[in-house]
């Protein structure tokens, strides 16, 4: 039986993209006329006991976590000893299409979907799963309406999970953003992931990639140009991005919380999501002018009491020894 009749009901539309172990092709769900993304282990690759498990243990990791912030998968199956499964589609591509060299997002926008990201890698973390290949090509957007769009963390192909190792040893990542601990052998955890995360954000906020070379130059790898000198950036960011990209992974954040909760904080704005819930596009920049936050409103109204009845209790007292000395 064929993938396409496999899937039943499903109608092959396109090929979305082809890597080194699988094929993920588009396909439309006419009765409830949606769009779902398939993804195929390549032929060549399915007798490969290791390798079937592997891709299967991705599905089965994808569908354990069911995260906002992480592709999800539907279904599950194998057609002429081909496994697949079905998974959300993201029909404004990868995060890579969005970004273009010397062009940084607005620093509000970029700050956002690196929250986004974080908010899916920790869901992973969680279930003791270090991703090793966050890059912009696996960091999908996904239109949700009038609210914008939505970054989902995706291909979980390199992921192992840290108590149950598949059994797969060869390096893996990218060298522009993977830490160098990857590529040395030293031991790798989740601050694996704060390193590749910060080279995303730092990209996005520079337009320029943290880091260029090979996967040898990962052995003396040293830390970038500060992110304010090559964009108009707050002077805080330069501490928050560097420490993330440290290559000694003892001086790197412990988690992407506490990247991505520094990270806010260095870029004014960047705190709180855009109003009703809705993403910022990629072309909108930064708010210039704040309203003060409700508490801080209600402190100033607190304040004007407390003035006003002091200057009542004030006046009443002169008033008062004023009638004792007629």
């Amino acid at each position: 039986m064929s993938l396409p009749e496999r899937l039943g009901r499903l109608q092959r539309v396109d090929r979305l993209g082809v890597g080194g172990f699988a094929t993920v092709w588009l396909y439309h769900d006419a009765e409830l006329d949606s769009d779902v993304a398939v993804k195929a282990l390549a032929d060549n690759w399915a007798q490969r006991l290791d390798v079937r498990e592997r891709f299967l243990e991705e599905a089965r990791i994808l569908r354990r976590a069911d995260s906002d912030h992480i592709v999800r998968v539907y279904d599950i199956g194998e057609a002429d000893g081909t496994p697949y499964f079905v998974m959300t589609y993201a029909d404004r591509g990868s995060l890579a299409g969005a970004l273009t060299a010397g062009r940084p997002l607005p620093p509000v926008r970029a700050v956002d979907l690196v929250a986004q990201a974080g908010a899916g890698l920790s869901v992973l973390h969680d279930h003791g799963v270090v991703h090793r290949d966050i890059k912009p090509q696996n960091l999908l957007l996904r239109s949700i309406g009038s609210a914008g769009d939505k970054l989902l963390v995706a291909d979980l192909g390199v992921a192992k999970a840290m108590l149950h190792a598949s059994g797969l040893t060869q390096v893996v990542g990218t060298p522009s953003y993977m830490a160098p601990e990857q590529a040395t052998g030293g031991g790798i955890d989740r601050r694996a992931d704060v390193h590749a995360l910060g080279a995303v954000a730092y990209q996005m906020l520079t337009g320029q990639l943290a880091r260029t070379g090979s996967l040898g130059d990962l052995a003396t790898a040293s830390l970038p140009p500060a992110p304010s000198s090559l964009a108009d950036l707050p002077p805080a960011v330069d501490e928050v991005l560097l420490r993330a990209l440290e290559p000694d992974q003892n001086r790197r954040w412990p988690d992407v919380e506490s990247f991505v909760a520094a990270l806010q904080e260095a870029v004014p704005g960047s705190g709180t999501p855009a109003p009703s819930g809705r993403h910022r596009t990629a072309w909108e920049s930064a708010p210039t002018t704040f309203e003060a936050a409700p508490e801080q409103r209600a402190s100033r109204v607190l304040l004007a009491l407390l003035a006003l009845l002091v200057f009542a209790a004030a006046f009443g007292t002169a008033y008062a020894a004023t009638t004792l000395l007629r």
